[in-house]
């Protein structure tokens, strides 16, 4: 049963308009009905926690929610409470490419040894000519990079609990990036990349700016081993 392997973790701020579909999306996964999710959500100002609750009772999951932070904040808190051999970690807006996602990539972590898998997300959300460029040359770069050293994305995480605590969780002081940072810590041989296992909308590059999104993977890869960096605030959650 995945529930003896696996916890969900969701850290969420004000994901009313995302939430219900991504909660849905995990109930439709091929035999997630008992898996645990824990929703780290940071005081959320809106009907997200209701929602929350609203959707668990509805499709009778096993929800429990917790005090959060900033995602690195939220997630460390909701692995702390995992006891299964294996977190994954979801971000509040996606949803899945197949039933079998969660359920195949539990079959490949553990059948490759691998301490860490993650994936590359497919964008879903209207014509956007712009967006689909973006993820699509996300997907390549990531790719790329990952053969020489592991690149892991928030969105869609796989951790080893036993690697994770072992090397500290997330970092905390990270404004941004965290999943980049601790995927570094990853021998590359131990970690699996599988393009298009999660699907996402534009919303981070509508919000933040097309623009400013490209500056900024571009000033993160070029500070890639300056943690400092990292630490900055680059109004990335404003």
């Amino acid at each position: 049963m995945l529930s003896k392997q696996l916890t969900i973790v969701i850290p969420t701020y004000n994901e009313g308009k995302y939430i219900a579909r991504t909660l849905y999306a995990i109930a439709a996964q091929s035999g997630t009905s008992d898996v645990k999710i824990i929703i780290a959500d940071a005081r959320s100002t809106d009907n997200t926690r209701s929602i929350i609750e609203s959707i668990g009772f509805e499709l009778k999951l096993n929800i429990k929610i917790i005090d959060g932070g900033l995602p690195a904040v939220g997630r460390n808190a909701g692995a702390k409470l995992a006891t299964t051999p294996y977190v994954l970690f979801l971000d509040a807006d996606v949803t899945f490419t197949s039933r079998q996602v969660i359920k195949d990539s539990l079959n490949e972590i553990i059948a490759g040894d691998y301490k860490m898998l993650s994936t590359t997300p497919v964008y879903k959300g209207g014509f956007d000519v712009r967006a689909s460029i973006m993820f699509g040359l996300n997907k390549y770069i990531t790719w790329f990079l990952s053969k020489v050293e592991p690149f892991a994305i928030g969105g869609f995480t796989m951790v080893n609990r036993q690697v994770f605590n072992k090397l500290g969780g997330y970092d905390e002081k990270a404004t941004q990036s965290e999943d980049w940072l601790l995927s570094k810590k990853i021998l590359p041989k131990k970690f699996k990349l599988i393009p298009d296992l999660i699907t996402q909308d534009n919303r981070r590059f509508k919000r933040y700016g097309y623009f400013s999104m490209i500056k900024l993977l571009y000033t993160n890869w070029i500070n890639r081993n300056n943690t400092e960096h990292f630490y900055k605030d680059q109004g990335y959650w404003n």
